[in-house]
């Protein structure tokens, strides 16, 4: 298994930087934590940040972090830095790196290969159900022109279906057909669908849109869940950025 999780469409847009981290590597129990929030040593946690910025080719000093509230909130973003209040990032800057933290939510990229704008959206079941990826969308369109057709997207590896289990109030919050009665009181809700659905309906090509196929929760050895290993769980990041394109 590769250490860092890669998108097979984004990576073949040129001057696009992007990957997710996983469980591999890094000292237990947290392993290859890059969360300074979970209770993990802080210098373990630069370590493995750094390792994971170098494999990619990143300046850590460039890093942009959402502190991540579980809200449909989209800040347009011209510096590094931590900003409030918001669960995505959005810009049109070079050698800046969007984060997303992520332990069962779900990242989602979004790139403009015209205009060159990138987003990273921290989609977990309640920026989902508020519909973050949309607003997120709508934003890059509003903002700086996107059309719908030059947008590519990854939702990347978070939990699945099979084992996103939810309380009757979660499930009736969500359409029927993104949930599936699991017990008398438990259901179950396909928060990846839900995305996706999503992007297409703002007009991004199918074709144009990936979803990675792993399960945070079941890749037990592979990545981190915070559902399944609750204050033992680590994060991992999911980075997107733009490098100036040379010709």
């Amino acid at each position: 298994m590769q250490q860092i999780i890669k998108s097979k469409i984004l990576s073949n847009l040129p001057g696009l930087v992007h990957g997710v981290s996983t469980r591999l590597g890094g000292e237990p129990p947290y392993y290859n934590n890059l969360s300074k929030h979970v209770g993990d040593d802080i210098e373990t946690v630069m370590k493995n940040r750094e390792k994971f910025c170098g494999t990619l080719g990143i300046d850590i000093t460039r890093l942009v972090h959402a502190n991540q509230v579980h809200s449909a909130n989209v800040n347009v973003i011209s510096a590094p830095g931590l900003y409030k209040n918001c669960d995505a990032l959005i810009t049109a800057e070079e050698n800046l790196y969007l984060v997303i933290s992520v332990a069962d939510c779900l990242p989602v990229m979004v790139y403009d290969k015209t205009k060159r704008v990138i987003a990273n959206i921290h989609s977990g079941w309640r920026g989902t159900q508020l519909g973050i990826s949309r607003a997120a969308v709508e934003k890059m369109m509003a903002e700086f022109g996107s059309l719908p057709e030059d947008l590519s997207a990854f939702i990347g590896p978070g939990i699945s279906v099979e084992n996103f289990e939810v309380d009757r109030d979660v499930a009736e919050i969500f359409e029927s057909r993104y949930v599936k009665k699991k017990t008398a009181e438990k259901y179950s809700v396909d928060i990846k669908q839900c995305v996706y659905d999503e992007l297409l309906s703002c007009g991004i090509i199918m074709e144009n849109i990936e979803v990675s196929p792993y399960c945070t929760f079941s890749q037990k050895d592979y990545l981190h869940s915070y559902r399944r290993d609750r204050e033992a769980s680590g994060r991992m990041f999911a980075v997107i950025g733009m490098k100036k394109i040379t010709i």
